[in-house]
Parts: C-alpha cells; sequence; structure tokens
C-alpha cells in the first residue's frame, strides 16, 4: 500500500479532476513487489497514456481487465525487494508473464518472470513449483517469448 502525507498534496484548484486527489510525493513500506503499468487510451481521433501503480497482484488483473478496444496495455513492470529478486536493492523490470497457483498449504504463490529470464517466487522458501494447485496466468506480455515457465499454462 502507498502512504500519503497531507503537505505533499498538490492543493491547486480543479487539479486533476473530480474525485481525484494529486500527490506530490507517496511514501511505501511493503516488501511484496508492486507494479507499473503503461495503459494507451483511445477516445475517437485521441491517444493518450497514463501510468498507473497497482500495489498487488489483485489490483494489477483488475486494471489489465480494461484492455479492450479503446484500452492497450503497453508495458507492466514490477517492482521487486532484495529479499524477492535476490539482489542489493530494489528493481523494476520488464514483467514478461505472472502466474498466480497455490501451495500445499493453501498459501496463494505469485511467479513473476521477467525480461532477463529470472522468475521471481513470492515465497522465501524453496518452492517446488510443479506441486502448485489453481494455477492461472493473470498477465502475459504476448509481444515477447512465451513464459520460461509453460507448465503453467492455465488448465
Amino acid at each position: 500500500m502507498f502512504i500519503t502525507h497531507e503537505s505533499y498534496r498538490e492543493g491547486r484548484p480543479g487539479f486533476p479532476g473530480p474525485g481525484r486527489t494529486a500527490w506530490r510525493m507517496i511514501e511505501r513500506e511493503s516488501i511484496d513487489p508492486w507494479y507499473h503499468v503503461i495503459l494507451r487510451f483511445t477516445e475517437g481521433a485521441r491517444q493518450f497514456t497514463k501510468r498507473f501503480m497497482p500495489t498487488d497482484a489483485s489490483l494489477l488483473s483488475n486494471l489489465l481487465e480494461l484492455e479492450g478496444p479503446t484500452c492497450l496495455v503497453e508495458e507492466v513492470q514490477v517492482i521487486t525487494s532484495p529479499w524477492v529478486n535476490g539482489g542489493l536493492s530494489e528493481r523494476m523490470e520488464k514483467l514478461i508473464s505472472l502466474v498466480i497457483g497455490y501451495d500445499q498449504k493453501g498459501e496463494c504463490v505469485l511467479l513473476h518472470k521477467v525480461a532477463g529470464g529470472a522468475v521471481y517466487s513470492s515465497v522465501r522458501d524453496g518452492l517446488d513449483a510443479g506441486s502448485l494447485t489453481g494455477i492461472r496466468t493473470i498477465y502475459e506480455d504476448t509481444k515477447t517469448a512465451p513464459s520460461v515457465v509453460p507448465e503453467f499454462a492455465e488448465h
């Protein structure tokens, strides 16, 4: 989840529009992956892009459902913490696929395949990916090569 502080609220009258609030800075404390999504919208002859930052896979899935004749998903990136990516700092990488399944304890497991070829798991301990049940694909970049985890194709 993102946290905001009133002192960073953008207070120009009428901006950014009804039902919306603009912030110059947000805070994030969670170590779970989050996403950066670029959508291209078409309204008649006019096209414009918007960038969204869903904080979890459920919100990402809801956002991806917008895709249709007037909305195109241009790119999805995942931001991972060091405990997920095995590095020393957070990384923002192009997401190739996102698969969800459930382990033997019934816990939700996310598998993120990124452009560099790595597959990041949402569980810290060793994961037997073949033992996951209820597997479904939340996102797959159709402009890129097929997923490295083809055994996770939807059933």
